[in-house]
Formats: structure tokens, C-alpha cells, sequence
């Protein structure tokens, strides 16, 4: 867990509500052009951000070097387990097997398929990327969404950023509890019931304001062995993100040694694909009908995900060129001398999460600049530091936007155009935050 990158020489940082106020020009020029489809949101993504760079003083070479590293990173942690859930989902549209788990839970209402899904997406959001959790389980969700996909998709997205923000052994927790010296047992005690109320409250919102679904075709269903293996697939790819996450505490729960990261390294994305691809052909048996072939399976799960794989790196480039601006860091310090109590970390975090787009990084920085200040704002206590803790991941999921890969998984599964997404997905978890920061605050007056 590391924080922002350090500033490379020449780049300025006199200027942060400039390279801010760009950061917004850049927002509204994305969802301006891909608006009604008229150029598409990738080339959209790329044009901005190489602009917003250069406006912001980076030289050429120092943009195509802090871009292509972005890129690169988040094609390995995002683009391969998106790759892993289109070959699991194509797999299971082709066998048979999403039919037939969409029939054994056809009796369900919809009210209890918004509960199971809002409970698998909060404890998806606490593995070890968010935006991997609510990957990996799409096809699981698509098949136990009914007839309401996108609001479903919707719904699971805002559980995972609130699973994300404020449940360990989310990184965001980990990194926010190791700084700030707070108790788990309490971080996780309050965290865990406002994580469950801001997911049940999003996913009552995303079913109300999400757009219309389509009908969905319906297909043959297959033998129970493929929807089993779409599950055990699917929430095996889950928990190894999982898993990973626990080993990564500072404590070492799972030891140290090679035994501490064998188990780490199980939940790194190609481990994580070629789990869920492998069981989902056991399950399956798609490699005895040619699956593997240009023309099969692997050929048509590439192609469904190679456009969004580049979104997703797009918008990772934009994220590191963001941080390299520090333009996060120096405003966020504006808010330390406040003296707000628990609005302090929440603001630096969330200020820091709007403007260079890594929760993990807007945790790790807003934690460092939060713990001189613990006693000045009240806090130093085994609850303050614990609600300290809570305000801090809050913050680090609130406004999800266009430098954020989650924000293009949302609203890709959920069908939302830029400006669509702008309005829907990023309102929502700002009035999640938001909602949270107030539950926060009753916490601690009693």
C-alpha cells in the first residue's frame, strides 16, 4: 500500500484549484463527447486526459511515461479479472448454465433478489479491489437479476463502494485503522451495520432511478452442474480477492513467510482468471465443443471485453496523471485547519478521492494528515479513532467519477452513457458519504 507518487521535477503544484478547476473541465468534456454516442467514451477518455495533462504543464514525455503506467497497472489488477467474468459469463450463456440458475431462483421476489445481491456486493467491496469484486461477480449477478439487470447492477455497485469504504478487511480500513492506531474489533463493530444501512439505502435508490431494463431473451437451461459451476466460479474468484485482502494486515493473520505469500499471491488477477476459467470448463465441459478455438467461447468473451479493458486503462492513465499533479494533496491539507471534528478526515479523504480517483491512496494520505490531529479534534479516544477510521473510508469512496475504473464497471453492466453515470452513480455515493458522515457524527455524540 503506497501512496501518491512522488513529484517529478518540473511539474508545477503553485496552482491546485487550477489543475482542479481542469479536472472538472475535463469531466464535463467526456461526458459531453460520448454523449448520444458521437465518439467513443475511450478515444473520449484518452483525448482528455493527454489535454489535461498539458494544460496542467506536463511535458509530452512526462505525460506518455505517467499515462502508460497508469494504463499498464490498471489493465494487470482491473482488465484481467474483467477478462475472467466475460469468459466465466459467455461460458455460462453458452452452456446453459446462467438459464438455469435464472429458473431456480425464478420463485424469488424482487425484494429478495435486492437483498442477496446488496449482501454479496458489500462483502465483494471489502476484498482487495473493489472494482475487481464487482467484476468478478457479473455473471452471477446477471443471472440472479431477474428481469432488472441494469437497476440490479446499479444496486451492486453503490453495496461494493459501500462494502469498499467502510467494512475491513477492506485496504482502504486496513491502511486508515494501521495509521490512526484504532481498534478492529470496534472499526468493524460500527462498521460493519452502517456499511449494511448505506447499501441497503443505495440499492433502494438505484432501483428507483435506474434506468428502464430490456427484456431478456430467455435461453435453454442446462444441467444443475453448470449453474453450480457458475456459482462456485464466481464467488471462488470473489473470496480469493478476499483472502488476499486479510493477508495483507499489518497482524499477518495467515503468518509470514512463504505461507503469507502463497496466499497473497493467489489472489493476484491472472490467479484469480484462471481459477474461475477453469472451473467453469470443469463445470461445463465447453473445451470437447471447440470453445478455446478463434471462433469459440474465449474468442467471443475477448472481444465482449476488450473495449471495456481499454476503458478501464484509460481511465487509469487519467488517475496516475491526476496524482502526479498533487493537486489532491495540497487541497486537501486546506481542510485540516477547520477543526470540524469527524468532517475533517472525512473532507480530506473524499477530496482526495474526488480529484485523483484511488480510494486506497486518498485513505493513506487523509489518515497521515488526520493523526497529528486526533486530539485537537476530539478524537484521541479507542472510539474517536475507531469513527476517525469510518470518516476516513467514507470519504475515500465518495463522488466516484470518470478517474475511477469502478465508475466505468457500473456504468458499463448498468448501461449508463458518461453523463447518465455522472448523474446516477457518482450522485448516489456522494449522498452516501454524505449519509454516512451524519451517522458518523450521531455515533459519537452518543
Amino acid at each position: 500500500m503506497q501512496a501518491a507518487p512522488p513529484l517529478p521535477a518540473g511539474v508545477p503544484v503553485k496552482m491546485p484549484l487550477l489543475h482542479a478547476f481542469y479536472l472538472g473541465l475535463a469531466t464535463l468534456a467526456i461526458a459531453a463527447l460520448a454523449a448520444r454516442g458521437r465518439i467513443h467514451p475511450f478515444l473520449a477518455l484518452t483525448g482528455v486526459a493527454a489535454v489535461f495533462a498539458y494544460a496542467s504543464g506536463m511535458s509530452v514525455s512526462l505525460l506518455g511515461k505517467v499515462f502508460g503506467t497508469g494504463f499498464g497497472q490498471t489493465l494487470n489488477t482491473l482488465g484481467l479479472p474483467v477478462l475472467g467474468a466475460a469468459m466465466v459469463g459467455v461460458m455460462s450463456e453458452r452452456s446453459g448454465a446462467a438459464a438455469r440458475l435464472a429458473v431456480a431462483t425464478a420463485h424469488w421476489r424482487g425484494r429478495t433478489r435486492g437483498v442477496v445481491l446488496t449482501l454479496i456486493g458489500v462483502a465483494a467491496g471489502s476484498g482487495t479491489s473493489a472494482g475487481a469484486g464487482f467484476a468478478v461477480l457479473g455473471p452471477l449477478r446477471t443471472a440472479l437479476a431477474g428481469n432488472l439487470p441494469r437497476r440490479a447492477a446499479l444496486a451492486m455497485g453503490l453495496a461494493v463502494s459501500a462494502g469498499q469504504g467502510l467494512l475491513l478487511p477492506s485496504p482502504v480500513l486496513i491502511a486508515a485503522t494501521a495509521i490512526l492506531a484504532a481498534g478492529w474489533v470496534r472499526v468493524l463493530a460500527i462498521g460493519l451495520p452502517l456499511a449494511l444501512l448505506s447499501a441497503g439505502a443505495g440499492a433502494i435508490a438505484a432501483y428507483r432511478i435506474a434506468p428502464a431494463d430490456e427484456a431478456v431473451p430467455a435461453a435453454k437451461p442446462s444441467s444443475p452442474w453448470g449453474a453450480a459451476g457458475l456459482v462456485v466460479a464466481c464467488v471462488t474468484m470473489a473470496l480469493m480477492l478476499l483472502v488476499q485482502s486479510i493477508g495483507d494486515i499489518p497482524s499477518e493473520p495467515f503468518g509470514g513467510g512463504s505461507a503469507r505469500e502463497t496466499i497473497l499471491g493467489a489472489g493476484r488477477p491472472l490467479i484469480v482468471l484462471l481459477a474461475g476459467v477453469a472451473i467453469m470448463v470443469a463445470a461445463t465441459g465447453t473445451w470437447r465443443r471447440g470453445g478455446m478455438c478463434e471462433t469459440g467461447w474465449a474468442a467471443e468473451a475477448i472481444a465482449r471485453a476488450a473495449p471495456l479493458m481499454l476503458l478501464l486503462g484509460a481511465a487509469g492513465g487519467l488517475q496516475s496523471l491526476a496524482q502526479t499533479t498533487h493537486m489532491a494533496e495540497l487541497l486537501a491539507e486546506r481542510v485540516l485547519p477547520l477543526g470540524l471534528g469527524l468532517a475533517v478526515p472525512f473532507l480530506a479523504a473524499a477530496i482526495m478521492k474526488t480529484l485523483q480517483g484511488s480510494s486506497l491512496v486518498a485513505a493513506i494520505t487523509a489518515a497521515g494528515m488526520t493523526q497529528p490531529l486526533l486530539a485537537s479534534l476530539g478524537l484521541d479516544s479507542e472510539t474517536g479513532r475507531a469513527l476517525a477510521v469510518l470518516a476516513v473510508g467514507a470519504g475515500s469512496v465518495t463522488v466516484t467519477h470518470i478517474n475511477d475504473g469502478l465508475f466505468w464497471l457500473v456504468a458499463d453492466a448498468a448501461c449508463l452513457r458518461p453523463a447518465r453515470a455522472l448523474a446516477t452513480v457518482s450522485a448516489l455515493t456522494l449522498l452516501q458519504g454524505m449519509g454516512v458522515l451524519v451517522a458518523l457524527v450521531c455515533v459519537g455524540w452518543w
